[in-house]
């Protein structure tokens, strides 16, 4: 059986746990692989005009599987945790499912609802294992084998991360946005390499330790909202750590979510600190050439402000 899986939206977040998953199972995976203007532009000529960027990519690395794959894997990301307290998926990682269906009806998608209030993950890869016609003890052990991959690369994502900024005079900026922006090079029009040829090193907010990520305080009210909740808290974070110079917090147009903890972060978390803040909003029109300019100025102000530090 060939399991085909879009890489957009939650694969930046669960790719090693799907791949292993259902590896273990003995399925062919097949990646849509890197994103490019034919992708994005398949998504963008099928997707509703107000839907955003990220959505309209994850269509078209869909619609570039429809032929290679037996079955989509399509998730439904609803509840992802219940303590401390309920956070959910945002509204197209809720409804993915079946806007796939509706807008792409001929690709063979297999779904499954991630709900922490009905059931737990594992029950629930076991039973699209079982749908698929596996036993639940292999799924069990493909789900444990999937974790413990997880949990490895995130270690050493960390470790990395804490090397390139370790140098006590380099200038860190601290880099937040969902993962399926931050980490699809095509999407971000390659932001990340932009930020290291000004001279500056990054630390994302995905890089970091859930352990060093204080829990928000009763000033700041904690979003329902699963991703957005690490953000905000990715955003604290940075903003009490000395050793990050400037935050960049990258989103896109359209995402409502987004737009909501911006306003948070503005008005009250970045009041109480002099940090130099800039929030790149992106969507299909947006082009390298502005990028740039934004960043370099960026740059420059947070090495002024530096200087007079020194």
């Amino acid at each position: 059986m060939t399991i085909g899986i879009p890489q957009a939206l939650g694969y930046y977040y669960y790719q090693p746990l799907w791949t292993t998953f259902f590896d273990d199972l003995q399925c062919q995976v097949v990646t849509s692989g890197q994103t490019d203007r034919n992708k994005l532009d398949s998504g963008i000529n099928i997707a509703p005009g107000e839907t955003c960027l990220p959505l309209k990519c994850y269509l078209g690395h869909l619609i570039s599987l429809t032929d290679k794959a037996d079955c989509i894997f399509v998730p439904r990301l609803v509840c992802l945790s219940r303590q401390p307290g309920i956070r959910l998926g945002c509204p197209k990682m809720i409804g993915l499912p079946d806007m796939t269906k509706a807008l792409v009806p001929e690709a063979p998608v297999v779904t499954m609802d991630i709900d922490l209030r009905q059931e737990s993950e594992e029950a629930s890869y076991v039973n699209l294992a079982r749908k698929l016609g596996f036993s639940e003890r292999r799924a069990q052990i493909a789900y444990e084998h999937g974790i413990a991959v997880s949990l490895k690369q995130q270690e050493e994502r960390i470790a990395a991360a804490r090397l390139t900024t370790t140098a006590k005079d380099d200038l860190v900026i601290g880099l937040m946005g969902h993962a399926y922006l931050l980490e699809d090079d095509f999407l971000n029009l390659h932001l990340k390499k932009k930020i290291r040829e000004t001279g500056a090193q990054i630390i994302s907010c995905h890089d970091l330790p859930d352990d060093n990520i204080e829990p928000l305080t009763n000033s700041v009210k904690p979003l329902s909202w699963y991703f957005e909740n690490h953000i905000l808290n990715a955003a604290k974070y940075f903003y009490d750590d000395i050793s990050i110079s400037g935050i960049i917090y990258l989103c896109s147009f359209g995402c409502g979510a987004a737009s909501i903890t911006h306003e948070i972060i503005e008005l009250e978390i970045a009041p109480q600190h002099s940090t130099h803040f800039l929030k790149i909003v992106l969507d299909e029109h947006t082009g390298e050439t502005g990028i740039m300019t934004r960043i370099e100025s960026f740059v420059d102000m947070v090495n002024l402000k530096r200087e007079k530090k020194l």
